[in-house]
């Protein structure tokens, strides 16, 4: 049994340490394959967003093993969601055992830990992202940002030993480190700008269309005649779920959801298809009590369509109709509204975890 223990903070181990001007190899001594898979993807997949990365990009292992300082000056500015991070954890390992998947709430632990003399056997997100250079920034309830950090969707494994890297494939079954996903990266003015128009429309917005779903008890809401949008809940043993419109009742449906729960969170996807997912005409707000309001424009429905400067009149209109709109409901229970994450994907699915408030229990 190898006595060794778990060096973290730097993750470095130097094999050509006999000559101080090598680059160093990077070695991970973490014993708990969950965390060792976590800080190789975190370390290989993501790097600081510096000025000079138009042409190659490093990772944070790269610049670890350079023996390269960075400083705030040499970093772009730019800001992605912690969501989109934690896509590509959950991308890369979608394969894998459960067992080898770390839950949301530690997933959390790692991103927002700070290291101190008790922790010192679990790496962090501050190991390789240091909180001075890649402080973590939110807009209003929505979204999480971490500042200055790039993604590598085909990252350069030379930096790391052989048996690391060797591991990390054995545990993944993968062969290959290129992955064909893109990561949204939002410049740090367009997030101003997002919170603004955000304000506007809380003063200004009458959505045009609303769908409410009250999961505690059964409910039937429906928006008005323009949107052509209506929902129905039917009791069951979990809750009411709303249920999809009939093809004779018109528009493609916003705002079908579904909702999950484990122990310690809620899962929700909501369907909102042909709706514009820019920052700022999108918001996805949760409060305390469960609440969930989501707030948007359609883009769909229109009676003419000019494309490539031609001009289609539509035959038929069973998309949402243009405009502003709402969706709102509650979740079965309180949460943390300063837990959530969530992701708009292109396929126009609203996905989104949020930690649950659980209630402590007295002895």
């Amino acid at each position: 049994m190898s006595d060794t223990k778990c060096e973290v903070v730097s993750a470095l181990v130097a094999e050509n340490s006999q000559e101080q001007d090598e680059s160093l190899l990077i070695s991970l001594d973490i014993e708990d394959d969950k965390l060792f898979l976590l800080h190789f993807i975190i370390g290989t997949y993501f790097g600081p967003d510096l000025r000079t990365h138009k042409l190659i990009k490093q990772s944070a292992f790269q610049i670890q093993a350079s023996k390269k300082n960075v400083v705030a000056d040499e970093l772009s500015g730019s800001l992605m969601k912690r969501a989109e991070v934690e896509r590509v954890y959950y991308h890369i390992l979608r394969n894998v055992d459960q067992s080898l998947i770390i839950l949301p709430r530690k997933l959390r632990y790692y991103f927002n830990g700070k290291r101190n003399g008790s922790n010192g056997d679990c790496p962090l997100f501050v190991d390789l992202y240091p909180q001075k250079l890649h402080p973590e920034t939110r807009v209003g309830n929505r979204y999480k940002f971490i500042k200055s950090i790039v993604f590598i969707n085909d990252p350069d494994t030379s930096c790391m030993r052989k048996d690391c890297v060797e591991r990390f494939k054995q545990l993944t079954g993968l062969d290959s480190f290129a992955l064909s996903l893109s990561v949204e990266v939002t410049e740090s003015n367009s997030v101003v700008e997002a919170n603004e128009v955000e304000d506007k429309m809380d003063e200004s917005l009458e959505p045009l269309k609303e769908i409410e779903h009250v999961l505690e008890v059964p409910t039937t809401c429906d928006g008005n005649d323009k949107a052509g949008i209506c929902t129905s809940g039917e009791e069951s043993d979990v809750a009411a779920k709303p249920e999809a419109i009939s093809e004779d009742e018109g528009e493609l449906m916003v705002g079908l959801m579904d909702i999950g729960e484990c122990d310690d969170a809620y899962l929700f996807r909501v369907a909102l298809p042909g709706v514009k997912r820019d920052e700022k005409y999108f918001s996805c707000a949760v409060e305390d009590n469960g609440k969930v309001l989501i707030r948007g424009v359609t883009t769909t429905g229109e009676k003419r369509v000019q494309r490539y400067s031609q001009l289609f009149e539509m035959q038929t209109q069973n998309l949402c109709l243009p405009g502003h709109f709402s969706v709102s409901f509650r979740l079965p229970g309180p949460v943390h509204p300063e837990d959530f994450s969530g992701n708009f994907g292109t396929d126009g699915i609203l996905e989104a975890i949020v930690m649950k408030k659980l209630q402590k229990q007295t002895v």
